[in-house]
Formats: C-alpha cells, sequence, structure tokens
C-alpha cells in the first residue's frame, strides 16, 4: 500500500487508499520533521525478517494514570497513552475516526463525513470534535501537529516489533522510557487496510486544504509527519495529556479494585415483572428488562438477530436479510419486524436510537463481570442498575468479539432516508473503555436485543 502523492510542495497530501506497491513509495514523503535525521530515528530490528516478539511489560514504560487511562512520560512537551483509544491494552488496534468525529461506524465516506469541507482551525481539546478528549474525559486530548512532529523528531522509532502478534513501532524517548504503537492501518469505506503494514494517526491540527489534516505515519522505512489524509478516513488516534497534569492512578486504583465485584445482585436490581420477563426502573423514560431476547439470566448472551427480523438463523449474510436495502422507517413496536414485540409481546419492544442514547448519557457505566462474563454494569439516575454482557455479534457463520464487545440494536434505522441508511442501523457500542449510542451497523449482521417497555 503506497501513499498516493496528490499535491506537492513542504507540506504533502496523501490518499490513505491507494492500492500501489510499497517499492513505489514516494522517498519523499519518508520524514522525521527534519528530512536528514530520517535514517537516525527508524532502525529495524537487524532486518525485516528479524522481528522482535516481545512483552507488553518489556516496551510499554508506564509512568502515571490520568482519568482511567495510562500513559508515558517520554521527557518531551506532553504524555503519551500507552494504548490508543478505544484500545485494552498497548497492542490492540482501537477504534477508528473520521477527522473531527468522536464516534466511530462501520463505513468511512465523503458523504457521511461530519467536517469534510468545512473550515476547521485546530480542534484538540474540543469535546464535540476531539475524539480523545470525548471518549477519555479529563484532560486527555489529540495530539496537535507540532506535537507529533515532535513525537517524530525527538524519539527513536523501532520497526519490527511484535507484541500479542501485532506489529509495530517502539518508540523510546530521550529519557529512556517507551512506547508500543501498533500498526493498525486505516479504514476506508468498509474496509481496513495496510493492519501490520502502516500506522496512521491523526493530529488535531487541519491544514490550509480543508478536506485534510496533519498525520503521523509510519512503516518499515520510516516515519512521517508532513502528509496529511483526507477528513473522511477512519485513523487511529492516540492521546496526549500536557506535562502538569496530575497523576490520579492512586484515586483510580481504588475505584478500580471496586469495580471487578462479580455479585450478580449488585450488578442488577429487579424492580418488577411484565408478561414474564423482569425488568429494571433506572429513573429513565422507558423501563429496561434485566435479560437479552432469548437469554435466561442477565449474563447470557440470548439470541442474535439481523435487524428488522424476528427469528434467528444459522448464517447472517446480506444476501439472507430482509431488510437489508429496503428503506424502512423506525420499528419499534411492529410486531412484523421489532424481535422484541415478536418474541415477548405485550408492550415489550426495542428500544428507539434516542432512548439507547438516554441511557448512555444519563447513567454511569462500570465494566465489570456477572458470572465470570463481562460486560457494562450501567447504573441510572434513581441508583438501580442492569448488567449489559459484551456478547459481541454474528457474521455469516461466525461469533465475533464475544467477551470484548458488546452491540445492541436499536429500532432506528441508520439516517436519513437515502440508499445508503436503508442498509445500516444504530446500535449501542462498547468495550472495556468505550459506551455510546449511534454506531451504524450493516442490517445483515446478528446483534443482541433488550427490550424496554413503558
Amino acid at each position: 500500500m503506497a501513499l498516493a502523492a496528490i499535491a506537492t510542495a513542504s507540506f504533502t497530501l496523501f490518499s490513505c487508499s491507494s492500492d500501489d506497491d510499497d517499492d513505489n513509495k514516494p522517498e519523499e514523503n519518508i520524514t522525521t520533521g527534519n528530512d536528514d535525521k530520517a535514517d537516525e530515528n527508524v532502525s529495524e530490528e537487524e532486518n525485516d525478517n528479524t522481528n522482535d516478539t516481545s512483552t507488553e511489560e518489556e516496551i510499554s514504560s508506564q509512568t502515571g494514570t490520568h482519568n482511567g487511562h495510562e500513559y508515558v512520560d517520554l521527557g518531551i512537551s506532553v504524555k503519551w497513552a500507552t494504548c490508543n483509544v478505544g484500545a485494552s491494552s498497548p497492542s490492540e488496534f482501537g477504534d477508528y475516526f473520521a477527522w473531527g468525529e468522536t464516534s466511530t461506524k462501520a463505513t468511512f465516506t465523503i458523504d457521511n463525513s461530519v467536517t469534510y469541507g468545512k473550515s476547521f482551525g485546530d480542534i484538540s481539546g474540543n469535546p464535540s470534535y476531539d475524539a480523545a478528549r470525548a471518549k477519555w474525559g479529563g484532560s486527555w486530548r489529540m495530539p496537535t501537529a507540532d506535537e507529533i512532529e515532535e513525537l517524530a523528531g525527538k524519539c527513536k522509532w523501532t520497526w519490527g516489533i511484535i507484541i500479542d502478534g501485532r506489529k509495530g513501532c517502539k518508540v523510546t524517548g530521550p529519557n529512556g522510557n517507551s512506547l508500543f504503537i501498533p500498526a493498525a492501518g486505516y479504514c476506508s469505506g468498509a474496509n481496513l487496510s495496510a493492519d501490520g503494514e502502516d500506522g496512521y494517526y491523526w493530529s488535531s491540527t487541519s491544514n490550509y486544504d480543508q478536506n485534510y489534516a496533519r498525520v503521523i505515519t509510519f512503516y518499515k522505512n520510516g516515519v512521517s509527519t508532513n502528509g496529511g489524509c483526507p477528513l473522511y478516513d477512519g485513523l487511529s488516534v492516540r492521546a496526549v495529556i500536557d506535562d502538569d497534569v496530575e497523576d490520579t492512578s492512586s484515586d483510580e486504583e481504588k475505584q478500580n479494585d471496586e469495580t471487578t465485584d462479580d455479585s450478580s445482585d449488585e450488578n442488577n436490581t429487579l424492580t418488577g415483572i411484565y408478561n414474564g420477563h423482569d425488568y429494571v426502573d433506572l429513573g429513565l423514560s422507558v423501563k429496561w428488562a434485566t435479560c437479552n431476547v432469548g437469554a435466561s439470566s442477565a449474563s447470557d448472551y440470548g439470541n442474535y438477530y439481523a435487524w428488522g427480523e424476528t427469528s434467528t438463523k444459522s448464517s447472517y449474510t446480506s444476501s439472507n436479510c430482509a431488510t437489508y436495502g429496503v428503506s424502512m422507517g423506525d420499528i419499534s413496536g411492529d410486531e412484523n419486524y421489532d424481535t422484541a414485540r415478536a418474541n415477548w409481546g405485550g408492550t415489550w419492544r426495542m428500544p428507539t436510537s434516542s432512548e439507547m442514547a438516554e441511557l448512555e448519557k444519563n447513567c454511569t457505566t462500570v465494566w465489570t463481570t456477572m458470572d465470570g462474563v463481562k460486560g457494562y454494569k450501567v447504573t441510572g439516575p434513581n441508583g438501580n442498575s442492569i448488567f449489559l454482557p459484551a456478547a459481541g455479534y454474528r457474521n455469516g457463520t461466525t461469533l465475533k468479539y464475544a467477551g470484548s464487545y458488546g452491540f445492541y440494536w436499536t429500532s432506528s434505522p441508520g439516517g436519513k432516508n437515502t440508499e445508503y441508511a436503508w442498509k445500516y442501523a444504530i446500535t449501542l457500542f462498547s468495550n472495556s473503555s468505550d459506551f455510546y449510542n449511534g454506531y451504524w451497523f450493516g442490517r445483515y449482521d446478528g446483534v443482541p436485543v433488550r427490550p424496554v417497555s413503558e
């Protein structure tokens, strides 16, 4: 995968979605802020075929915690997070974001970009546009162009390091501390490309062309900060905090000790039964069921359904999905399409996107376990709570990401009444570091349903 130059100047714009070979990568794009230092700052472990398989502890030098996320002091102007936004360890790729957007999504295109074609300054620290600030809170933010140039120019980059089977760079600061940055690739359309080969990471800084933003990129031959990617592509975010931000690890360790409790009583609060199914009043506009459709307990994953279908099946594909590509409105309460209404009856129904957003915004969430199953304890304004297991989803005949990610259908289709939106519907998305509504998912995938009632 090459960096296809589309403009040449002291600053280079490139398209992340070129399919050229690595051998055709333009040499002028591989710099470290100072062109004459490119070879000094990027080294390989002897050669490309002798990759160093290392442990997380050998690479990442944690020096503190802020707002629940670890950082490393590399001896430069800001402290760098030990993992990507959306990741739970340094080797995980984490989430991908279009520039200036704070939620990940199923596809990355010009048409669904919020910021493409608009004029922006630097968005660092703005919770409406900065993915790091929106997701991690506190003083976390996206790095500026100056800060990624400093990371490239003042640190030693070693390519070919492998942690947990993922290749990337070990970045060592002037003080000897280091961190690992995985070659996470990028998302264009619905495809993840160049993972394991290249790393693309957003800065918070747009450039003179309003459709591009500054990035730091690396691969086996170099690291560059004099390039920009289209705002609509999905890139990784590695967060930073200012050097003078206080370490909060002692307080957070105490909180973390309280989040590993495996007690069913504390993770779920029964307040009633309707039509044979338990519910909890969280103090919101609707009551939430204590378990998924098809589940026998709160920690049970239950069944998986394509959006707008009321029965399970052995394989989940676009060709056997009844609603894929079909223009539909909100299906909540429609027994022909609402999984909860069809299977549980009464007034049980799928939550709308607005009701799922209410759950996200008005409740507190803690990543925990119940009966050995990972997921989120969701506590309402009145102190009552439910448990949402990280049940993953089904694609084709495969169950994916169970135990790591949770996806839950809403009854709402994907956005405006367009052919593109007809192929998607909105879900709640969660993993160990994120919990938010608004993630678009292909209607044909099998996703759990957590019902609500008035």
